[in-house]
């Protein structure tokens, strides 16, 4: 976990991203974003559980009423295996076989007259082969001349989902810029995942106003803003409380578990997860490196799971 910090730290030191600066900013109300989420990010030879994450993000600034808002366009796909490679058969599978892939549309608004911010979003997601989640897999491993999972003639069955969510977060304490703390508050609801998330950020550094920070992914705007500063650098810890109700990669479709050899399993229903992250922004380009706990997510799950994860953005007009 320090080589994983000291890389982003040292980097962001050299560019010399300290000193705080308030003026006007480029304009650029489009972002694109690449997220990587993988546990081998951590330099531990442990492969399990969640295991790989790709994400692609089109935003795009806009204003409704004089107040400021995004939109989003999200393509997703996640993998996740049990923690023996080698598996032999069910008794082997503590965390099922299973692919998600999903298309989601989100929205977020923030506040004219305090820093709170709203988000909802909608999508459509798919759990099982046709998620290409074995193929994925097979194809990075066997390119990295890695072992290939053995068991994914196990994993959940094809099922397809719509899902909705909304999240909100007010800032509960500021202290001038350099430390704030905001409570978040996300409930989810489909065929997919259903779920409450209660949690807060911590933020310690330079970073601007909710709504125009990388944090909420606000680092685009619809017209010419004044800011806080030229760029963020600041680090933040993110506890978070999980209710579980439904969980479609380790219970299968909400209507549809599929006919085939698919192993599931029970949900945990309350989860506890905490991500320690770090954040850089200047003009055009956004960084968010993290690390993540997460305890067990299924009442079989032999150990919690660890991973990190990366994002690079690109902004443009």
């Amino acid at each position: 976990m320090r080589r994983f910090f000291l890389i982003p730290l040292l980097a962001t030191l050299l560019l010399n991203t300290t000193s705080a600066q308030t003026g006007e900013q480029k304009v650029y109300s489009r972002e694109f974003s690449f997220t990587t989420e993988n546990d081998a990010y951590l330099f531990r030879k442990n492969d399990a559980y969640y295991t790989n994450g790709f994400f692609f993000a089109l935003k795009t600034a806009k204003e409704r009423k004089g107040r400021k808002m995004t939109r989003d366009w999200s393509l997703v796909q996640k993998i996740f295996t049990p923690l023996i490679r080698k598996t032999a058969g069910p008794a082997d599978i503590d965390r099922p076989y299973c692919g998600y892939l999903s298309l989601t549309f989100s929205e977020t608004f923030f506040a004219t007259g305090s820093d709170d911010v709203l988000r909802y979003h909608a999508g459509i997601g798919q759990v099982g082969r046709a998620s290409f989640g074995e193929t994925v897999q097979n194809g990075y491993h066997d390119l990295l001349d890695y072992a290939r999972f053995q068991g994914w003639k196990y994993q959940v069955q094809n099922a397809i989902g719509l899902d909705l969510g909304i999240m909100y977060a007010h800032t509960l304490l500021q202290d001038s810029s350099l430390v704030k703390l905001v409570p978040v508050l996300q409930a989810n609801l489909g065929m997919n995942y259903t779920n409450a998330n209660l949690g807060a950020y911590l933020c310690i550094g330079a970073f601007e106003q909710n709504k125009n920070s990388t944090l909420w992914g606000a680092g685009v705007q619809a017209r010419q803003t004044d800011t806080r500063r030229k760029h963020e650098l600041f680090f933040y810890a993110y506890p978070q409380f999980i209710l579980q109700g439904y969980n479609s990669t380790v219970q299968g479709g909400l209507f549809s578990k599929g006919s085939g050899a698919a192993v599931l399993r029970d949900p945990e229903r309350i989860m506890l997860q905490y991500c320690l992250g770090v954040v850089y922004s200047e003009g055009r380009w956004a960084t968010n490196v993290s690390f993540v706990h997460q305890s067990e997510e299924t009442v079989t799950q032999t150990k919690p799971q660890q991973y990190a994860s990366v994002m690079v953005s690109y902004r443009f007009h």
